[in-house]
């Protein structure tokens, strides 16, 4: 067979292939199955459309120059955490650089280096370094959420708590689980 046929071959292969895999149906060639929660033959609600394409969550300047700076080979993540009213994550470091997004609600920040709390208001952005000692609050009178995104190092803790280095600061309770 010469190579226009192998050609034709694997285009024809590769549609098959798509046409089977447009046909498979929930719980097939790695769809997933949608999960129900009512009883067989019970009318299922249609579930909420999620909106189409990237969503902007913020957007702004951040007053400083940025360096991302990790001790070793950087490992990321982007998580969401709720804080309640007055919730506060605790004093702590990281072996790397934090970003963390207000996307609902108020919170403060304060850092090692300036111990007066920063105000954040939703789509604002806090941006911590390597080893700085820092900590968040909810000071709002309602729930907040942060988007955090961490640029860290491997193999190490992802945060140390310190205790806190500003005159008379109490020690926060410490927050609930990320989502």
């Amino acid at each position: 067979m010469g190579r226009t046929g192998r050609i034709g071959s694997a285009v024809t292969g590769f549609a098959f292939v798509l046409a089977l895999a447009g046909c498979a149906q929930p719980g097939q060639l790695g769809r997933p199955a949608p999960a129900t929660t009512a009883a067989p033959g019970a009318p299922v609600a249609p579930a909420a459309a999620a909106p189409a394409g990237p969503q902007t969550v913020g957007r702004g300047v951040v007053d400083v120059p940025l360096r991302f700076r990790t001790p070793a080979d950087a490992a990321y993540t982007v998580r969401t955490l709720d804080l309640a009213p007055g919730e506060a994550l605790g004093w702590e470091t990281h072996p790397g650089t934090e970003l963390t997004l207000l996307d609902a609600g108020e919170v403060t920040v304060q850092e090692a280096d300036a111990c007066a709390p920063r105000v954040l208001a939703p789509g604002q952005v806090a941006v911590v370094g390597e080893g700085v000692a820092h900590v968040v609050r909810n000071t709002g009178t309602g729930p907040a959420r942060l988007v955090v995104t961490s640029f860290l190092a491997q193999r190490v803790p992802e945060a140390t708590p310190v205790p806190s280095p500003c005159p008379g600061e109490p020690a926060p309770a410490p927050a609930g689980p990320a989502s």
